[in-house]
């Protein structure tokens, strides 16, 4: 099964300037658990809730600590046409649980472990 078949297409993400605070308001609001660094149409990176706690766990700020600062850097992607299998190897040689999905350049949404799991349920025939 492909990618395309299972991603979410209309991911949330932010900016790099945007404080932790609102790294964090956002994911909440919105039930993430990551959400990609994205300007200008450009993927830069990828905030999650591990980075989060990493960088809130010390002496920071939330208001004034930046995403850039804190998020990982050019995240490995996939992309539509991509099988779900082959993602399922990169987020497992990774140890991540999102991959952005991009086509042309350009992030159009993104695959987690959540939304690749079931398929792992189907009995084989």
């Amino acid at each position: 099964m492909k990618v395309q078949r299972v991603y979410h297409h209309h991911a949330i993400s932010i900016e790099p300037w945007a404080t932790l605070r609102e790294a964090a308001t956002r994911m909440r609001a919105g039930g993430f658990s990551c959400l990609p660094v994205v300007s200008d149409g450009e993927l830069f990176g990828i905030i999650t809730e591990r980075d989060l706690v990493e960088a809130l766990s010390g002496d920071l700020h939330p208001e004034a600590s930046t995403v850039f600062s804190h998020m990982s850097e050019a995240p490995e992607t996939v992309t539509p046409d991509d099988e779900c299998a082959d993602a399922v190897t990169k987020m497992l040689s990774l140890g991540c649980r999102h991959l952005p999905v991009m086509e042309g350049g350009k992030m159009i949404g993104i695959v987690s472990a959540r939304d690749l799991l079931p398929l792992a349920a189907t009995p084989a025939l």
